[in-house]
């Protein structure tokens, strides 16, 4: 099913091929432009926003490139698809590198050209939809954020339930964890594991004591290595900024590992 409400400039220099995309287009029920060159296109994206953008390579004077690099400044919502003739391959797979969504090989049939555009938008649809949903994530951390820092400085503390240690904060009761207000996606083991190690700061833990902590079992040392060094990963990458370097969870050589706040 089209999507009447979908535009998209087609950027072309051969009056021909501009005329044969528009027409196809058209029919589907696109709100569709055309730009003569690469400067003809760039001030049509620069006065309005398109969903889908057809852009031929081999233009002078701003080339097909030039403009396509300058649109992943400008909008880096839009879905550019690719035009190109056999001799500009190359070029065509360095813009696919760069983030293009796919190619055409000129002359395209009508049948491929309405099937490279609807998948075109699809994905389009979905970027759009995952940001809505990235940003609906974030505002719903923000006001978790802001939760809890008022029932911490609106109650008194209840049979130990908050846990503070520099920026991190834990919440033993609804078992979650926030560092600097960004609230930590952890599992239930990994929260098991940060839990002890703040408790048992400065102090050191073995592999051994925190898969009792953890996951309420004892392990043989080389199992209790292999599972807790597979968490500490885990963790380090939800807490660290560089994980290869950590600065909250170290290792001890031969003691285990530290919480340094």
């Amino acid at each position: 099913m089209t999507d009447r409400s979908s535009s998209i400039l087609i950027a072309d220099d051969e009056e021909n091929i501009r005329f044969v995309l528009q027409r196809v287009l058209q029919r589907e029920g696109y709100v569709v432009d055309t730009a003569v060159n690469g400067r003809d296109a760039l001030n049509k994206l620069q006065q309005r926003s398109y969903d889908l953008l057809l852009l031929d390579l081999q233009m002078e004077p701003v080339s097909g490139m030039e403009l396509f690099q300058t649109i992943r400044e400008l909008d880096k919502n839009i879905v550019v698809v690719i035009l190109t003739a056999h001799g500009s391959m190359d070029s065509a797979i360095e813009a696919l590198r760069l983030g293009a969504f796919d190619y055409l090989l000129k002359p395209a049939s009508p049948d491929l050209i309405r099937s490279r555009v609807r998948e075109g938008l699809t994905e389009q649809r979905k970027r759009q939809r995952r940001r809505r949903l990235q940003q609906q994530i974030e505002m719903l951390q923000q006001t978790l954020s802001e939760l809890e820092a008022e029932e911490l400085s609106t109650a008194p503390p209840v049979d130990g339930r908050f846990l503070q240690s520099g920026g991190l904060l834990i919440d033993q009761r609804r078992q979650t964890a926030a560092l600097h207000g960004r609230i930590l996606n952890l599992t239930t083991t990994e929260f098991n594991l940060l839990n002890c190690l703040v408790r048992r700061a400065p102090e050191p833990v073995s592999a051994q004591e925190l898969v009792q902590c953890a996951a309420g079992y004892k392990a043989p040392l080389p199992e209790a290595r292999e599972l807790v060094k597979w968490h500490i990963h885990q963790l380090r990458r939800k807490i660290e900024e560089n994980p290869s370097r950590p600065q909250y969870i170290k290792t001890i050589r031969h003691k285990g590992y530290l919480w340094s706040a």
